[in-house]
């Protein structure tokens, strides 16, 4: 075998090798699937729910207190959340960098939460609307530089508290006093 033909043999292995391991095939194209619910993209068993990972954000009543939370935990290269601050008032929230007004939100007032948080990919999620008597909506506007901005927007003033609990930041409401 000369030695042309042993380089062309090793160039075509070599593609070949190439092909198999980006997982490309030879003949044509087919479409990809349409989007699962949840914006997630079934390709056959594996799916690539991480590619549109967002946070979770769920409200729910506990007697006489609603929560809402946010769980940062579906986020693949979260490493923590630290709250580093919140307020109560009637300032709506805004879209962190633009400043723009976050359409969306319904509320007479709002709770800001502001955390440190170690998300590379800087994710926002919602608006989100709750038919809940206090909890109107929610969202992740502000997420940048290492550190998050949470608003939830409420009927009127309410007493809360805010907790976090690993990757998930958990906020009671109650009409009066909260029962701790």
């Amino acid at each position: 075998m000369s030695l042309r033909s042993k380089l062309v043999l090793a160039t075509g292995s070599i593609v070949l090798s190439a092909l198999a391991l980006t997982g490309c095939a030879a003949g044509p194209e087919t479409a990809a699937p349409a989007p699962a619910t949840g914006g997630a993209v079934q390709f056959g068993a594996v799916s690539n729910a991480t590619a549109a990972a967002e946070p979770d954000i769920r409200a729910g009543v506990h007697g006489s207190e609603e929560r809402v939370v946010f769980d940062f935990g579906s986020l693949p290269d979260v490493e923590g959340v630290k709250l580093m601050g919140h307020e109560l008032n009637e300032e709506a929230p805004v879209w962190g960098g633009s400043a723009e007004p976050v359409e969306g939100m319904t509320g007479k007032a709002f709770i800001h939460i502001r955390l440190e948080i170690a998300d590379p990919a800087r994710t926002t999620a919602g608006p989100k609307q709750f038919g809940q008597t206090l909890a109107q909506s929610a969202v992740v506007n502000d997420n940048s530089h290492g550190t998050g901005e949470l608003t939830i927007g409420v009927s009127r003033g309410v007493d809360y508290e805010v907790l976090v609990e690993g990757d998930k930041v958990i906020v009671n409401m109650a009409d009066g006093p909260l029962g701790r």
